[in-house]
């Protein structure tokens, strides 16, 4: 993969990891504040979308299958 990317997305989640509060895992949660779980999908709608991205563009932006890479992303960002 793009190192750069990985140097982007390891610093959004090192970032986000230091904003939760001890013992928080990094995974979104549906217990709690229902706006930072709507926060947290966004941001995790975004990483998806900026990866799927990156992967469409790595294979010569082929028309008719955007969710090959979104499918792609999907799981990356979730499964890590």
């Amino acid at each position: 993969m793009n190192s750069e990317l990985d140097a982007g997305l390891a610093t959004e989640t090192a970032t986000s990891a230091e904003s939760q509060p001890s013992g928080a895992s990094g995974q979104t949660s549906q217990i709690g504040d229902p706006d930072l779980n709507a926060l947290l999908a966004a941001l995790e709608h975004q990483r998806i979308s900026a990866l799927a991205y990156f992967f469409w563009e790595q294979r010569g932006c082929p028309c008719g299958s955007p969710e090959e890479d979104w499918y792609r992303a999907e799981q990356e960002i979730r499964n890590g």
